[in-house]
């Protein structure tokens, strides 16, 4: 009987260090990604994006959010965004999960893993131009989104801003094109030119 109460918990430790390095494997891949690899793991986890634009020639910044901090399912808010006829802004973009605490940026992991991801964003509105200034490390580079040019037509406008983030990976790459790939987030920011 002794021995049987011995091996069990000799198993239950084993057990145990083997489940402990399961997860710390597990962070350390969800994390701590070895950017010289490919990225297949599961898409991002995102509860907010916020786009910040600078109309050219100015200093002054606009903010712009849509948000789920508690994650699928739940409340959104999403902000309007209000631009000014016929004007170019710089928007960056800046995306985040706050259902971690501290909160987890995942703008920089996106910027890092640039060979797997791409911002899409699209207008209803006439003759909005936009323009992604930023790209990945692949040859040749491709467009990457985290900064990007949109100028406004000189008569006002009423629409949506659509912005969607696709994930690639080895089986399914970013250069298959602008639909390869799965979305880690779709948004549509109600858009109005003044």
């Amino acid at each position: 009987m002794k021995n049987v109460f011995k091996l069990n918990r000799i198993t239950l430790l084993l057990a145990g260090i083997i489940l402990l390095s399961i997860n710390a494997c597990k962070d350390h891949d969800d994390h701590d990604h070895d950017h010289d690899h490919d990225h297949d793991h599961e898409n991002e986890l995102i509860t907010t994006v916020r786009l910040r634009a600078v109309a050219k020639g100015t200093t002054d910044t606009l903010s712009f959010a849509w948000r789920q901090p508690a994650g699928p399912g739940t409340a959104i808010t999403i902000d309007t965004i209000l631009l000014d006829q016929g004007k170019t802004y710089d928007v960056f973009t800046e995306v985040l999960d706050e259902s971690k605490t501290p909160v987890f940026n995942v703008t920089n992991e996106i910027r890092n893993d640039a060979n797997s991801h791409r911002f899409i964003y699209t207008s209803d509105i006439s003759n909005v131009l936009i323009q992604i200034m930023d790209f990945d490390t692949q040859t040749p580079a491709m467009e990457l989104g985290l900064h990007f040019t949109i100028t406004t037509p000189d008569v006002m406008g009423t629409g949506k801003l659509n912005c969607v983030l696709k994930h690639y990976t080895s089986s399914d790459p970013k250069t298959n094109g602008v639909n390869a790939g799965s979305s880690d987030i779709e948004v549509q920011f109600p858009l109005l030119v003044n």
